[in-house]
């Protein structure tokens, strides 16, 4: 919030200032297209961090907040401990979707990333989305111009 409030700002000082309508709405394509770009390169390297990872079976425990994060992950028990997923829980159908002793199957990487199978699935929706965003993006922009 704090981030439109300050583009606004912005936007509002370049019009008192005089700087064309048409400068402003090309900075702004391209400050989304940097936006979009960072969002594809995370899934990009997300997936690609899943494609070494190896299959490890796991049975959910929990889902809590760990102390120095800002949202709440699946907590899973395995052979080597418990393991927390890297990404946040699901809010959408939690109750559905998370069941107490269910065994299921994770995914972790070489540096301990785990990923459950709904991360999964959002790191390939993200990497889809992202790409044809990126692109959609750039290809506005260059018409644009």
């Amino acid at each position: 919030m704090e981030i439109v409030i300050g583009l606004g700002i912005v936007i509002g000082l370049l019009v008192v200032l005089g700087v064309s309508p048409l400068y402003i709405m090309e900075g702004v394509f391209v400050l989304m297209i940097l936006v979009m770009a960072a969002t594809f390169v995370f899934f990009a390297y997300t997936a690609v961090s899943l494609i070494g990872s190896k299959k490890r079976r796991a049975v959910f425990d929990r889902i809590d907040k760990p102390e120095k994060k800002p949202f709440p992950s699946a907590v899973y028990n395995t052979d080597d401990g418990e393991m927390r997923n890297s990404f946040p829980n699901e809010f959408v159908l939690k109750n559905r979707l998370y069941k107490k002793n269910r065994e299921v199957f994770i995914r972790v990487t070489k540096r301990g990333g785990v990923y459950d199978r709904y991360s999964q699935i959002t790191v390939i929706a993200g990497l889809i989305l992202g790409g044809c965003s990126l692109w959609l993006l750039i290809s506005a922009l260059v018409s644009f111009i």
